[in-house]
């Protein structure tokens, strides 16, 4: 429950719309019992035979309030005859029917605008802290995790949300009002039918607590199934290059079948309390029907039609009593859910600005390392002891083996982790001191790997600025040499280059990254192996991009070509988290 104490922390924004949805669902209740309710006299004037009641009864007892108020109605309705009577029922049966269903739609509707605004709320929190989350957190977790997190997650907490808002608003009323109306009918008949309340709450407590802990588990198992799919997808050409089909379907078969059987085990648990309730409850209506007619033929303690209307009062009952069940389970299972998604915006940011953070607004003379020592973990040791100086408008290259610690030198600058021990400064200021967001405003990176987007040429290009004129557009891309292919594409500029880039080769790629780069003006340009997996061809294209970036830019340049460093102004050799030769 703790959970959802949470999740009711996003209603504050709600509580007028939740306020008029308990209105409506108070009104319904009533007019729901109203229209049982008419069955009595209805009964009595069609089948009965029997007149309004000959005397009324004393005041003062409990029970007579009830007695009080029948003769009164009864009176109302009688005093012009039997078909008058039939006629004014009928209207204010179709009346009781009507509000009923009036304020039961009113109420479902606000209740439906509070769930779906909240979930909306919910998503879109998570994906903001997605991209708050440091990198670290992204090289712990499978992508298939965090798909999981805002689909399927998201989907059970909704229905929990939806059910609980809906069900919880009006079933305990209409379980409530019912319940009075029984006990003015005859105590001891209530007391029969529920006896099952104690049977069907154990029952419900008992199943909850193996049903959260399978729910989790499940929800566990789809995240690793959306994994390989995602994997799949991404290394379709590796798979069938290697004639691995079999491989890959066999390992999501086996992760499937798994998924099912919880799945299984969680369908037997779930829909189990709902016919056990039923039969409960039809139980007890037996030993009623047992009891009511004893009371009617032999004690004539009670009238036929107020037995028959305790009768349709108790089958009116089994609907909210099933539903309470039903969303009993409910929370359960989506508590897993909502346990997964709160592990997730409860996860600590790490990169975050100080209180006093600074805003670096110029980068004016150096970059430097002082005795940095880094690692992702505690078992080995990245970078050790790395001190060197980067000059404005200086070109240093970071030259080594792979593994060497190359890349994470530039993480660390782009302050995507924090370093262990020592200090990085810009400007003689510890990055740790400035705002996150105005250090990274003055870094320009082009990776290795390219990350485009499933959206036209133009928008990757701008990605996320505004403002910019096409003209600056089409000289950006003359620069990074890539206006003439953009141009031979289908729609120019507003061609789509599909998800990652796929209809764009990996030089066109790399020169898009370049004209994204190139538009933002950086002040600090690192280049991170950007021509090493291109063919002769393309380097040459992309090296002459980059020597047009690189002019009066401070360049950090990682690689293993000599033809991307033979132009740099300092040489840093690394091996093995340390520094060689510089």
């Amino acid at each position: 429950m703790r959970t959802f104490r949470r999740l009711f922390r996003y209603l504050g924004k709600y509580k007028t719309t939740l306020f008029i949805s308990v209105i409506f669902s108070v009104l319904f209740s009533i007019f729901s019992a109203v229209s049982i309710y008419l069955t009595i006299p209805l009964l009595k004037t069609l089948f009965m035979g029997s007149e309004p009641l000959t005397g009324a009864p004393a005041a003062g007892e409990y029970l007579n309030y009830y007695k009080q108020f029948q003769y009164a109605f009864e009176s109302y309705i009688f005093k012009n005859g039997k078909p008058d009577a039939i006629i004014l029922i009928c209207i204010l049966i179709v009346a009781a029917f009507f509000l009923k269903n009036l304020t039961g739609y009113f109420q479902s509707v606000l209740v439906q605008f509070v769930e779906k605004g909240l979930v909306r709320d919910l998503r879109n929190q998570i994906f903001r802290k997605i991209n708050a989350l440091p990198v670290k957190y992204f090289t712990e977790q499978r992508t298939g995790h965090i798909i999981s997190l805002m689909t399927n997650d998201i989907n059970l907490v909704q229905f929990a949300i939806s059910a609980t808002f809906y069900n919880l608003m009006k079933d305990p009323l209409l379980v409530a009002i019912y319940l009075t109306m029984s006990l003015f009918i005859s105590w001891q008949m209530t007391l029969i039918a529920f006896t099952i309340f104690p049977v069907s709450i154990f029952l419900i407590t008992r199943l909850g607590g193996s049903l959260k802990r399978r729910s989790r588990r499940a929800q566990d198992k789809m995240s690793d199934l959306i994994s390989i799919i995602t994997e799949t997808i991404y290394a379709s050409k590796i798979i069938r290059a290697f004639n691995a089909e079999d491989y890959k379907n066999n390992s999501f078969i086996k992760e499937s079948d798994e998924h099912y059987r919880l799945m299984k085990r969680i369908v037997i648990m779930n829909d189990s309390v709902s016919p056990m309730n039923e039969f409960l409850t039809i139980l007890a209506g037996v030993v009623v029907l047992w009891f009511g007619g004893r009371e009617i033929l032999i004690n004539n303690t009670l009238k036929p039609e107020e037995f028959l209307g305790f009768l349709f009062i108790l089958f009116q009952l089994i609907v909210p009593i099933k539903n309470l069940g039903t969303v009993s389970n409910m929370i359960q299972e989506s508590s897993a859910s909502g346990e997964r998604i709160f592990e997730l915006l409860d996860y600590p940011i790490e990169i975050k600005d100080n209180i006093s953070a600074a805003e670096l607004k110029d980068f004016r003379s150096n970059i430097e390392f002082r005795n940095v020592c880094f690692s992702y973990n505690e078992y080995r040791e990245i970078l050790t002891d790395i001190s060197f100086r980067v000059s404005k408008s200086e070109i240093v290259a970071l030259v080594g083996s792979s593994g060497a610690g190359k890349s994470t030198i530039a993480d660390l600058i782009a302050r995507f982790y924090d370093v262990n021990k020592g200090e990085i400064l810009i400007d003689g200021i510890n990055i740790k001191d400035v705002k996150v967001e105005s250090l990274r405003r003055l870094i320009g990176i082009v990776p290795q790997e390219v990350i485009l987007f499933n959206d036209t040429i133009r928008n990757n290009i701008l990605f996320g600025l505004k403002d910019i004129s096409d003209g600056m557009i089409i000289e950006t891309a003359k620069s990074a040499n890539a206006y003439e292919f953009i141009m031979e594409t289908e729609k120019g500029f507003d061609t789509i280059i599909g998800e990652r880039g796929l209809k764009l080769s990996g030089g066109q790629k790399q020169r898009l990254a370049m004209a994204r780069a190139f538009l933002r003006n950086p002040q600090i340009l690192i280049l991170d192996e950007a021509t090493s997996s291109l063919d002769s061809e393309s380097e040459n294209l992309v090296q002459e991009a980059l020597e047009k970036l690189m002019v009066n830019r401070t360049s950090i340049v990682i690689a293993h070509r000599l033809s991307t460093v033979k132009n740099a102004d300092k040489l840093i050799v690394l091996d093995n988290g340390k520094i060689l030769q510089s």
